[in-house]
């Protein structure tokens, strides 16, 4: 496995309950290994029938769906029991495509994985069991952006996984 390259491939910050979050993007899709480093998130840029599913929160943004890496789990145990949680759809297959080095407003940092996802529903989503999500939609991978509201690195995911769709 690889550690964590020095240069990052896009620098960025952006705004979120008027506070500003510092962004290092790293590109993986070219070596599809992930770096040994502490994973504290993942979130998958899913494909369910050439669509997107963005998840809704009742009191937030829309996001991809994912989330945080519990105490012992690894990064595709989290991915399989977050997209469960909140699409109730199943991985039939996935890679990383880039993670992000998020600084926090306190200071604190978290190690963010992307992945693209290849996802089938299991049944009708009733309610996310570990969290707050309250619904979502599938979108056009052209216009996720527009959705999710990631930016350049928005942009970069989109470039990076628009091939599978």
């Amino acid at each position: 496995m690889l550690e964590q390259r020095s240069a990052p491939d896009i620098v960025t910050s952006f705004e979120y309950n008027n506070a500003t979050y510092n962004v290092d993007w790293y590109d993986l899709q070219s070596t599809g290994v992930l770096p040994e480093i502490e994973w504290h998130q993942v979130y998958a840029v899913g494909n369910y029938r050439s669509q997107v599913p963005v998840v809704h929160y009742p009191n937030a943004r829309d996001n991809l769906p994912g989330g945080e890496v519990d105490p012992g789990e690894t990064v595709e145990q989290t991915l399989y029991r977050e997209i469960q949680e909140e699409l109730n759809m199943n991985i039939l297959s996935w890679y990383p495509v880039g993670y992000q080095v998020v600084t926090h407003p306190d200071g604190s940092i978290t190690n963010e994985l992307r992945v693209y996802a290849a996802m089938e529903k299991i049944g009708e989503f009733v309610n996310d069991s570990g969290g707050h999500i309250i619904g979502h939609s599938l979108v056009p991978i052209e216009s996720l952006n527009d959705s999710i509201q990631y930016g350049v690195v928005g942009e970069r995911l989109i470039e990076a996984v628009r091939h599978e769709y």
